[in-house]
């Protein structure tokens, strides 16, 4: 992530975290302490827990987890180091959690397979490399094909957000430092080369900065908890408005993933969003550099006067299409015709991390005036993208599968047809 990243405020609370705990949340800003904008976050279904029992006969799965006795903090709210060393075959993973939040993480399925969730592992398309104005950042080796999966990694360190609400920052400093230096050690060295944005007082500050500047939030592991997770080369990815990558968690194996939404040419750099594309100019300038520390300096951003108030319309027609789409009221002035539109527009403007909202709403049209060839050919689309860019499990995907298996029975049946 780019050297100029904002110091943030870990107390900040996000706004999302008052939604249900059992939904997962997948951000599409890297950086979770950061209020969030409407849309930023898009709700999953949470995968089913298996509470740990007293009569289980089996080794408990959180036999595989060590805790050095590191803990701060008094009953529910103690909060502990707690590392499985053998995990994604021995990259490992610390957590800074509570003792009945840890048992239920164990349960998760990527901790009770052997391999540890491990994805198998081939010669990755990218290296690191020194880009002027952004640091250290990734670029392809070869061509990419739209679609590809480029990483998958797991987390090295995780941590519950009421650590980070509850104990002082010089708290959770100390917790960090016994969390990272229970890694395994390559694990831990690659952590510790990520960016910190500016000078540390000291090891524990260190850390502390650097979990600031790269994390991710990535959902409610234990179901109750939303947690703050850190990875390596993820963090690595720097900003664009029209970025080449799309990522998502995967709550099955615990792998942070990132795709290639388009075709990528080898010396291109690989680039994520780090706040909501779909903004005006000025707006997308003025929250970068406030609450990231830099000028957007993308093509996007940097073209010329003519071609950004083109985007800027675009951009500005799309907020308002999803207002009016979004409105199934019998006064609404929704159409077909507009979801269309809707469809170009997230085309035009190279959004591409986020057209499948724009499918969405044109199946929901469709088969709100009884089109069901349209309204399938729309909720395919979206099932597609949606698989391979946001996570299989999220609902508009799902939703869009009962469309398809059963469109007049479909919630939304001529939704649009029936009068006030």
């Amino acid at each position: 992530m780019s050297c100029f990243m904002l110091v943030l405020q870990l107390t900040l609370v996000l706004a999302s975290s008052s939604q249900s705990h059992q939904k997962q949340q997948t951000c599409i800003i890297p950086n979770p302490f950061l209020p969030l904008q409407p849309d930023s976050c898009i709700p999953t279904q949470t995968i089913p827990l298996e509470r740990p029992r007293s009569t289980y006969r089996t080794v408990s799965p959180v036999k595989k987890w060590k805790s050095t006795g590191l803990c701060r903090g008094v009953r529910a709210d103690k909060f502990c180091v707690f590392t499985h060393a053998s995990f994604n075959n021995g990259e490992g993973v610390s957590v800074i959690t509570t003792g009945n939040s840890i048992s239920t993480i164990a349960t998760r399925p990527a901790f009770k397979d052997e391999n540890g969730g491990a994805v198998p592992s081939s010669t990755v398309p990218y290296q690191e490399v020194e880009i002027e104005g952004k640091g250290i950042g990734l670029v392809a080796t070869r061509m990419i094909r739209a679609g590809e999966l480029i990483m998958a990694l797991t987390p090295g360190i995780m941590v519950n957000e009421n650590a980070i609400q509850k104990l002082g920052r010089k708290t959770v400093s100390e917790l960090l430092i016994g969390a990272v230096d229970e890694l395994p050690s390559q694990h831990k060295e690659s952590l510790l080369n990520l960016s910190t944005h500016s000078a540390a007082s000291d090891y524990g500050d260190k850390i502390y900065r650097i979990l600031q500047t790269n994390s991710f939030r990535t959902g409610y592991h234990d179901g109750d908890n939303p947690f703050y997770s850190l990875f390596t080369e993820v963090s690595r990815l720097n900003h664009d408005c029209r970025p080449n990558c799309a990522y998502y968690f995967d709550h099955l194996d615990f792998h942070q993933k990132v795709i290639a939404v388009r075709d990528i040419m080898a010396g291109e750099e690989l680039t994520i969003a780090y706040y909501d594309p779909i903004q005006i100019q000025s707006v997308r300038q003025e929250k970068l550099h406030k609450e990231w520390g830099f000028r957007c300096a993308c093509k996007r951003c940097t073209a010329d006067a003519s071609s950004i108030a083109e985007s800027d319309s675009r951009v500005e027609q799309i907020i308002v299409l999803r207002k009016e789409l979004d409105d199934h009221s019998a006064t609404s002035k929704a159409s077909p015709e507009k979801a269309e539109l809707l469809v170009s527009l997230y085309e035009e403007e190279g959004i591409l991390t986020r057209v499948n909202e724009a499918y969405y709403r044109a199946a929901i049209e469709y088969i709100g005036v009884g089109d069901i060839e349209n309204a399938e050919k729309y909720a395919r689309l979206c099932i597609d993208h949606g698989r391979k860019f946001i996570g299989s499990d999220r609902p508009l995907v799902e939703d869009m599968q009962e469309l398809i298996a059963n469109p007049t029975g479909y919630s939304k049946w001529k939704f649009r047809l029936k009068s006030g």
